[in-house]
């Protein structure tokens, strides 16, 4: 929840910046710690901001946007947690792009809690998703898609991947199917990631040499809850299975 208040704060405080410069009002701000000395006491000034608006804002975070049959965690090299969020990516991406997505890919690192076993709340969703990664589109010559899943493999790790199939062995990719098919070094692909991995984030950098880019300007934690939207339309639930599309392991 904190981070919920902080991001409203700063959604005020560009309010006021805004105001300032149309009106000319002088003001002045300090920065504040947020951390535990900062819950135990308070500016009386924020205090009072945010005893205004949490009634109206935990409202809003407590509403109901799903049902989980189990807990969803997230763990290497593939989990429920991980394979839902690529899936998320995957399948809304859809809705933003001109050509077929053929795969997607996102980071564990940006999954900060787990989904709880039973109801989902959009708090949930939030504290899943805190920071402001947005949904991009690009395009990467196949032999960029080659170095992406090379550089994996030769760190013998996978971030979360969707419609794709990847066998690692020794540090070696073994198998690579995108969309079920064999991967062709010779083809244009188009990728649903997060603009955190599109500026080399988690060492990702074939990424920078994508062909297009297309920031669609949407936080993957709304494309989690459009998600959870159409899986809810489907009469399906919030999970997802491990599957074979992570393998790795060590030569014996």
């Amino acid at each position: 929840m904190r981070r919920i208040v902080f991001s409203l704060l700063l959604w005020l405080f560009a309010a006021s910046l805004t105001l300032a410069q149309e009106h000319k009002v002088r003001f002045e701000f300090a920065m504040t710690r947020m951390d535990t000395l900062y819950d135990a006491a308070p500016p009386l000034r924020v205090s009072r901001i945010m005893h205004h608006y949490r009634p109206e804002l935990e409202k809003e975070m407590m509403q109901v946007v799903g049902f989980a049959p189990a807990e969803m965690r997230a763990f290497r090299p593939q989990s429920p947690l991980s394979n839902f969020a690529a899936d998320a990516l995957w399948r809304v991406a859809a809705q933003y792009s001109r050509e077929p997505v053929d795969f997607s890919l996102t980071n564990f690192g940006g999954l900060r809690a787990s989904f709880p076993q039973g109801v989902v709340r959009i708090y949930d969703v939030y504290a899943v998703f805190p920071f402001e990664n947005s949904l991009v589109l690009l395009e990467l010559e196949g032999k960029d898609v080659q170095e992406l899943f090379q550089t994996f493999a030769g760190a013998n790790r996978m971030e979360a991947v969707g419609n794709v199939e990847v066998e690692i062995v020794g540090r070696k990719i073994t198998k690579l199917l995108i969309g079920g098919q064999p991967f062709d070094p010779e083809k244009r692909y188009t990728v649903a990631t997060i603009d955190f991995l599109l500026g080399g984030g988690d060492s990702v950098t074939a990424l920078k040499r994508a062909v297009t880019v297309v920031d669609t300007g949407v936080m993957i934690r709304d494309v989690v809850l459009q998600y959870m939207s159409i899986l809810k339309s489907e009469g399906k639930e919030v999970e997802a299975a491990i599957d074979n599309r992570i393998k790795i392991r060590n030569n014996e």
